[in-house]
């Protein structure tokens, strides 16, 4: 039997896994840089090419459920408005 290991609990009571978290965060980042983009502000596409990023793949649990702390209210709200470049497929099933 597959355990499944649990690494946030949301706001809206969801329990979600590494991978989900990884998932939304990439998503978000994703809409604010088209955000950004689009106001012609590209001071944080700029930082992230000069000093690099590591990857949430390669964040502890501890360093990911502290971005997802800071990122989950934006996140809740680009859904809400239905502003998410992209739908994440599951892959639980794969």
């Amino acid at each position: 039997m597959i355990e499944i290991k649990f690494l946030v609990k949301t706001e809206a009571s969801e329990f979600l896994t590494r991978q989900q978290v990884i998932d939304r965060l990439c998503q978000y980042d994703v809409y604010l840089m088209m955000k950004n983009i689009d106001q012609q502000d590209y001071s944080w596409l700029s930082d992230s090419r000069e000093h690099g990023f590591k990857g949430y793949a390669n964040y502890s649990d501890d360093e990911l459920k502290e971005e997802w702390s800071e990122s989950e209210d934006g996140w809740t709200g680009m859904i809400q408005d239905e502003e998410q470049p992209y739908e994440i497929v599951s892959t639980a099933g794969v």
